[in-house]
């Protein structure tokens, strides 16, 4: 019988922590045994907003990954702590996306009996209850021998394992845990040091509780105000013994960093292309732009409304620089998001402005041309960059937030000197830049050995193979 695997990326829709796992599922869902039969059923969860990235991978791959909605009571919005349309609808930095809410829905989750539930603090007429009722019964279906937490789910993740060593009617099944790290963190940004920040955000008293709900399986209120003997530091301590898949090698790392032998760098999970979105710009006729001799793409990643002014700034200061004659032969693809593509863009004949765009493709286009005049512009998040590297194209980094300032560095440290400053981006300056990148032969030739390195490492999915033993128990 095959093993089932559980995907949990993230509770939100960050497409950089939920895309390099499809190519690990990917794998996994496709391998056979002796006999040509299945060795894993491969399932992801999350909440409403996100099964479009998995229904699109499917369509436009032939996979059947099964996604089952969390935290989301249908046809009753007002009671699902994530409705549909919530990630979009909250625009804000992932820190103050972050809920409390769904915390309590996994703590109450825990009781079997639903008079304990109610009496832990949570009325059969709450959001809560509702919410924690129904995440009881998708686990119940799902059952997962191996479940892979995102590292932003760490707490979340931490909650489930806890819920497995009671007894209970729904979590029965020996789930494994593991974690995806999928950006390079430094090493004492541990997920149990995520979980412990995630933590801060309750009060002490609500910590307390919370420990003694899930650590200790207790649901009398006069319970919650006494010290059973757990530090938060203590809670969070069995984060230390999940294994750790981080989509990266270990070469774009920095050297000096140590994190101990249950982290596994690997494949940098060269996803396959996700089914076009219907945006303002669909209908792009991508087989003429990219028949053009010389191309410069440029993107500011999925979530640029965590930095719209930036990337807006980005944006225009790129289409007022391609009407100079400079830039005459060059044809800009500039892909805004799914967000900014609503705005008004002017129209311009070398300026194609899309939300979406197929990437992967554009990249290997790129790649392939014999003028090598052609380039991206990208922000620095960890994906784009591993795709650059991947297919080889000369590309300059604009860091705009989070961590790609130190992905930058460590392309720097890589030896590959490509970053730059948004006040730049101006018509005079913008050849010169695209120049240095094409004509740093240094810099072009540490991307070939690195370009090499990756492929090589994505060809033995190193990271595949580890997730596979460890859910065999081998």
């Amino acid at each position: 019988m095959a093993k089932k695997i559980l995907f949990w990326p993230d509770v939100y829709k960050e497409q950089g922590h939920w895309l390099p796992t499809l190519a690990w599922a990917d794998r996994l869902n496709s391998m056979k045994n002796s006999g040509a039969e299945k060795v894993f059923d491969v399932e992801y969860m999350g909440i409403a907003d996100c099964e479009e990235l998995i229904t699109s991978y499917n369509k436009k791959n032939g996979t059947d990954f099964k996604y089952n909605t969390i935290f989301y009571v249908p046809q009753n919005t007002k009671e699902s702590i994530y409705p549909p349309g919530y990630t979009n609808e909250f625009r804000t930095t992932p820190g103050n996306r972050w809920k409390t809410d769904h915390i309590w829905a996994l703590a109450y989750a825990g009781f079997d009996d639903k008079d304990n539930r109610v009496k832990a603090g949570a009325p059969k007429d709450s959001v809560m209850y509702k919410n924690a009722t129904k995440f009881r019964e998708r686990w119940g279906n799902i059952k997962p021998d191996l479940m892979v937490s995102g590292y932003f789910t760490a707490l979340e993740a931490l909650i489930i394992y806890y819920h497995h060593h009671f007894k209970s009617d729904v979590f029965t099944s020996n789930t494994k845990f593991a974690l995806s790290t999928t950006y390079l963190r430094h090493p004492s940004e541990t997920p149990a040091a995520h979980a412990l920040q995630n933590l801060m955000a309750f009060t002490p008293d609500e910590q307390r509780k919370l420990i003694n709900m899930v650590a200790k399986n207790l649901y009398d209120p006069d319970d919650y105000v006494v010290d059973h003997g757990m530090t938060p530091e203590q809670f969070v301590e069995p984060l230390k013994s999940f294994p750790e898949y981080i989509p990266c090698p270990r070469d774009f790392d920095y050297a000096h960093y140590s994190h101990g032998s249950l982290v596994h760098y690997g494949e940098p999970c060269i996803t396959k292309e996700l089914e076009g979105i219907e945006d303002d710009s669909s209908g792009i006729q991508w087989s003429d732009i990219l028949s053009k001799d010389k191309i410069i793409y440029v993107t500011a990643g999925s979530q640029v409304l965590d930095y719209a002014e930036s990337a807006l700034s980005l944006f225009m200061s790129m289409i007022n620089a391609m009407q100079s004659s400079d830039m005459k032969d060059y044809h800009l693809i500039l892909c805004v998001g799914s967000t900014l593509i609503q705005n008004h863009w002017e129209e311009y004949d070398n300026v194609t402005v899309c939300g979406w765009a197929p990437q992967r493709q554009i990249l290997e286009t790129i790649a392939a041309k014999e003028d090598k005049s052609s380039c991206a512009i990208i922000h620095g998040g960890l994906a784009t960059i591993k795709e650059c590297i991947y297919y080889e194209v000369p590309f300059l980094v604009l860091p705009l937030g989070k961590d790609q300032m130190d992905n930058a560095l460590r392309l720097e440290d890589c030896g590959i000197k490509n970053r730059f400053h948004i006040e730049y981006i101006k018509p005079k300056c913008l050849r010169y830049f695209i120049n240095q990148t094409l004509q740093d032969y240094t810099s072009l030739l540490n991307l070939k050995k690195l370009s090499s390195i990756f492929r090589k490492m994505e060809a033995a999915h190193p990271t595949v193979l580890n997730i596979a033993q460890y859910a065999l128990n081998k």
